[in-house]
């Protein structure tokens, strides 16, 4: 299998706006349900907290604040421009590897450009709870369409925004 899954995408935004929309909205577009929510079918919250001075990607229970699970510890963060992090099934034995997304944000015009890499599929047991029991040929596709739908989540999440213009500015 090939190393990584590649997915890109435009959205109608400076990269600036793409980028808080990514972090800070999170929970507002990141799809819903068992099968894309880090705590399953207990109502979280998505967001990237912090916790010894690092941030992470995680979901917090609504109900039991305390209860928090983590996807993985955010390597790179720069905004309108980068943001990778490493990412871990929740359900998955501590000792299959950690693999990494990475999400570039290149301004293009009034769009952003969004291009979002998953590396280390590779390094999973055939075993490994993210795969399904798809074989290599099956989990790639199934890894890229994953991750096209919570970017085109996102793209829709950011054309219900109001425009650039009509945000009002404090003073």
């Amino acid at each position: 299998m090939s190393a990584k899954t590649f997915v890109a995408l435009r959205v109608d935004c400076d990269a600036q706006t793409a980028f808080d929309t990514f972090t800070n909205d999170i929970d507002l577009w990141w799809k819903q349900g068992p099968r894309n929510r880090l705590i399953g079918n207990r109502p979280g919250i998505m967001k990237f907290g912090e916790r010894d001075g690092a941030r992470y990607l995680q979901e917090v229970d609504k109900r039991r604040p305390d209860f928090i699970v983590e996807a993985g510890k955010v390597i790179h963060w720069e905004p309108a421009k980068r943001l990778s992090f490493e990412w871990r099934w929740p359900m998955a034995d501590r000792n299959e590897p950690v693999t990494h997304v990475d999400i570039r944000f290149v301004q293009s015009g009034d769009a952003t450009r969004l291009t979002l890499t998953h590396t280390g599929l590779e390094g999973l047991s055939a075993g490994h709870p993210g795969r399904n029991g798809l074989n290599d040929n099956r989990f790639k596709p199934m890894m890229t369409h994953y991750w096209q739908a919570h970017l085109v989540s996102l793209r829709n999440r950011i054309k219900l925004m109001p425009p650039q213009s009509e945000n009002p500015k404090t003073v």
